[in-house]
């Protein structure tokens, strides 16, 4: 993320916050832990995709590429652990 971060100029994660945290301003924001934020997005996007995994068996959602592979992947850690 840090590589994507450096990337684009501030004024795009400016904005970017802003929108992830509406109603607060961006000296509130000027602290924030961007590795924790990180993982908080990554587990939010893998709760997303398990919600609409039911959906697929029902013809009413076609996972993405990088959806079928957190899919995979999330199966696999499941049967290897139990």
């Amino acid at each position: 993320m840090l590589a994507m971060m450096a990337a684009l100029p501030d004024a795009y994660w400016d904005a970017w916050l802003l929108r992830q945290f509406p109603g607060r301003t961006l000296e509130e924001l000027d602290g924030i832990d961007w590795a924790r934020l990180a993982r908080a997005l990554h587990v939010r996007e893998i709760e997303r995709v398990e919600e609409l995994y039911p959906l697929f068996f029902k013809d009413k959602w076609k996972p993405s590429s990088a959806e079928w592979r957190m899919i995979l992947r999330h199966n696999r850690l499941e049967n290897e652990n139990g």
